[in-house]
């Protein structure tokens, strides 16, 4: 997939930003206009063919002066990540595929594994984008890791993540909650809307049910254990899963 030269909304009356302002001042009193809020929102990173390819950062005005940039491809090598270390885990075992990354797992508890795990897969937040993934992998991380209940259990578990249902959690699960945490991250960057919290957290959490409920049906775990993370192939099977789950958030 090609990767795009970039792309900056327009500033001022009319933007992708401003419409998208305007649209989310209208929802509290109307949250049936939740699906546009989140359409909109895709259409100010870019849409989702743009900021699906996006590794450089673009600039979204956030009103007066401000800007903040945004891209994807944190996002998507934490995928990437995520899938090849699963893979390797269902192939050649938890001891094989932690000596390899430099995991020790020594000695620790359920909780202190997770934590190592968390430990791994972030990366420093040095823009929005890496902030973002880092938040959304420690969500995925937790969601994990409530199944299991002792350290008997890990491998067995982790083993069998990539080839069942759990596998949606590494995909969909990761960019569902990336995804809203690019929301939250412009939301609360902007001056305009640090006036009310409590309408600015019932905001966040119809924005977060709407992305939840619209990307539900999309099937984030087909083929997921035929596919080599650590190819061309499996960059564009990230890259094309990001596009799919921002194309239907685009929907109004």
């Amino acid at each position: 997939m090609g990767t795009s030269k970039g792309y900056e909304p327009p500033q001022g009356k009319g933007s992708p930003w401003d419409t998208l302002k305007r649209q989310m001042g209208k929802l509290i009193e109307k949250p049936e206009k939740n699906t546009k809020v989140v359409s909109k929102f895709v259409k100010a990173l870019g849409g989702a063919n743009n900021f699906s390819s996006y590794n450089k950062p673009v600039s979204i005005p956030m009103g007066g002066t401000k800007t903040s940039s945004f891209k994807s491809s944190s996002a998507r090598d934490t995928v990437l990540n995520l899938g090849s270390f699963f893979a390797d885990i269902a192939k050649n075992g938890l001891d094989q595929a932690i000596e390899s990354r430099g995991i020790d797992l020594n000695g620790k508890t359920i909780d202190e594994i997770k934590e190592s795990f968390i430990e791994y897969f972030i990366k420093p937040s040095i823009d929005s984008d890496s902030a973002c993934a880092s938040l959304a992998i420690a969500t995925v991380m937790e969601e994990l890791f409530e199944e299991i209940s002792d350290e008997r259990e890990l491998e067995d578990f982790l083993s069998k993540v990539i080839t069942t249902d759990r596998a949606k959690k590494l995909i969909c699960g990761f960019y569902e909650n990336y995804i809203y945490e690019l929301f939250s991250r412009m939301f609360f960057e902007d001056i305009t809307f640090k006036t009310n919290q409590a309408d600015a957290e019932e905001i966040l959490e119809i924005v977060k049910e709407t992305i939840h409920t619209k990307i539900s049906n999309i099937e984030c775990n087909r083929n997921l254990s035929d596919v080599d993370f650590n190819s061309d192939e499996g960059k564009d099977f990230v890259q094309g899963m990001l596009k799919e789950i921002l194309e239907v958030l685009e929907e109004e």
